[in-house]
């Protein structure tokens, strides 16, 4: 039942996220085309309009990432709302199956979506680095073995340097910091979805409920965020004291790890909050 929910969700969920891929996915062609456009040879007058329209187009790009992730969250709340607290709802809490399982469908559909956002943000940038990096083989002359030669040292040498300077392997640091966003998006969501839930304490004023809630949530978390971080402050002002050299990565690390265990912990006070809400308090409009 739980997959028959989840592709129920997903039905509803899948045009919205389609269109913000798409958008997402007009500003990258866009950025691509005006990046083969520039060529360093022709005169300065041409050479700067096109320099222009590229930094143009990264910002419009940048934008883009900013709108659709946002977006995509509003529409993963708007959905949530609509299907849970509203004349919807009664559709939805007349199936049947548990609370639980209909929440777990929804919050499992939610952050999968989400995901797959941030997955096509990934791989437009991996689309405009690529471009770049055919533009500027073409513009050099030299030859593309030459050229792929010369990356990959490049890229040996930062990976030796990373783990001088970080104190962890470039490996490392991109599986440890992966595994970070990943559980800070699905914090993300399950905060979102809570705030939802919150909102409903305030009947006549819901949506304005669920905004205050979300921003009073927030506001917590960059407070526990700065308390974590002192510890390493602390340790930074110390090594400076004693001339000593700290390896970047075993300074931030602990305020990392600090944060994984406060977005677990978030997560799970907002799922128990949906769970109540859905179950003791749940008022339809």
């Amino acid at each position: 039942m739980l997959g028959k929910l989840m592709k129920y969700e997903w039905r509803g969920l899948r045009l919205p996220l389609l269109i913000m891929l798409g958008i997402l996915g007009g500003t990258t062609l866009l950025t691509c085309a005006i990046i083969f456009t520039i060529n360093p040879k022709m005169d300065n007058v041409s050479a700067g309009f096109s320099t222009m329209s590229l930094v143009l187009c990264i910002l419009l790009y940048y934008f883009g990432i900013i709108g659709c992730s946002v977006g995509t969250m509003l529409i993963i709340a708007i959905r949530f709302y609509k299907t849970t607290y509203t004349d919807q709802g009664y559709l939805t809490h007349t199936l049947p199956v548990t609370s639980t399982t209909l929440l777990a469908a929804k919050t499992i559909t939610a952050v999968l979506c989400y995901l797959a956002m941030l997955a096509g943000i990934f791989a437009t940038i991996m689309i405009i680095l690529g471009a770049i990096y055919i533009h500027v083989s073409n513009l050099s002359g030299y030859d593309k073995v030459y050229i792929d030669r010369m990356v990959g040292e490049v890229l040996s040498e930062m990976s030796m340097s990373f783990r001088e300077d970080y104190g962890i392997s470039l490996g490392g640091f991109i599986t440890f910091y992966t595994v970070f966003m990943i559980i800070a998006c699905i914090s993300s969501i399950m905060i979102i979805l809570g705030c939802v839930s919150l909102g409903q304490l305030y009947t006549k004023h819901r949506i304005i409920g669920a905004i205050i809630a979300y921003f009073a949530i927030v506001s917590v978390q960059q407070v526990i965020s700065y308390i974590a971080m002192l510890p390493t402050y602390s340790k930074m002002l110390r090594a400076e004291a004693l001339s000593e050299t700290i390896p970047m990565f075993e300074v931030i690390s602990p305020t990392m790890i600090i944060s994984l265990l406060w977005a677990v912990v978030v997560s799970v006070i907002m799922h128990i909050i949906n769970l109540h809400m859905m179950t003791k308090r749940l008022n339809l409009e």
